[in-house]
């Protein structure tokens, strides 16, 4: 290993910082697995999402737990749209967060477009 002076070091960072790319990429970023920032964070939105329905459907939550907690936001959203509710009849509400019949459809559909957006976008081999 070699050891150069920060002065020597800073005058090719310096002159590295004023250099353009050499070559424009020559392939797609989303042929290499990777995607946008905007992409990631609604992959996110909608993996979140979909575990609040599955969690409601299979395991249905309570209100004050530590999942309905760190799931605040989503649970909220899921609640305001009607995809799960707390009410268990006409004029009674539970404790625990249930899946609605809108919720199961909406939870159809965003595993629909997860297994769209997750698979590879390049031919296996």
């Amino acid at each position: 290993m070699s050891v150069i002076s920060l002065d020597e070091w800073r005058k090719k960072q310096a002159a590295l910082s004023t250099l353009r790319s050499p070559s424009p990429a020559s392939i797609p970023w989303d042929l290499l697995g990777l995607r946008p920032t905007e992409v990631d964070e609604y992959i996110e939105n909608l993996v979140s999402l979909y575990i609040v329905l599955d969690r409601a459907w299979r395991n249905p939550f309570t209100v004050k737990s530590d999942f309905a907690r760190d799931g605040a936001l989503h649970i909220a959203i899921a609640a305001s749209e009607g995809f799960i509710t707390t009410k268990v009849d006409t004029d009674s509400w539970g404790r625990r967060w249930c899946i609605t019949e809108v919720g199961m459809e909406v939870k159809g559909d965003i595993d629909d477009v997860l297994k769209e957006v997750l698979q590879p976008t390049h031919p296996a081999n």
